[in-house]
């Protein structure tokens, strides 16, 4: 049986590659199931977009900026910050992008060098039901923040 994930890829504008519909143009967001060696096609419904994954298959979310400056991804699945691994929030550090850059991001990170594996299952063995935490569970999020401009330096003449 498959699994379908709800994608809250992009709450702040990014887009998905087609056929999804594009929600914005500060980077693509791919879901690509690694044991596939495929991108998932992400199907819309009612607003939402979905990706259908098999279970026990791990996969990657694929990120490239489309921005000539520099982003910030903050990377959640289920409800889970792909970075720290406390309860998603806006407010959480995350991946910066350079200029055209591209980024994938295989799982939880647990140091430096080590990841836990994002992959799809069902909810009582997902990585938030055993954490205590699973409202979110099937759902991957991207929040993208563009880098705010430098202050340009004012000189006044001198008398």
């Amino acid at each position: 049986m498959k699994r379908l994930i709800a994608i809250a890829a992009a709450l702040a504008a990014c887009t998905l590659p087609l056929p999804a519909a594009a929600v914005g143009s500060i980077a693509d967001i791919v879901i690509h199931d690694r044991a596939q060696n495929r991108t998932l096609p992400v199907h819309v419904h009612e607003g939402r977009h979905y990706v259908v994954g098999n279970p026990g298959n791990e996969y990657e979310i694929r990120m490239r900026n489309r921005q000539r400056g520099d982003i910030l991804a903050v990377v959640s699945v289920d409800g889970v910050d792909a970075m720290s691994g406390d309860t998603a929030s806006w407010d959480q550090g995350g991946y910066v992008l350079g200029a055209y850059q591209a980024f994938g991001v295989k799982g939880w990170r647990k140091s430096l060098d080590r990841v836990a594996a994002f992959y799809f299952t069902a909810l009582p063995d997902s990585y938030a039901a055993r954490t205590g935490r699973p409202g979110n569970v099937g759902v991957i999020g991207v929040a993208l923040f563009r880098k705010k401009p430098e202050p340009v330096a004012q000189y006044a003449p001198q008398p």
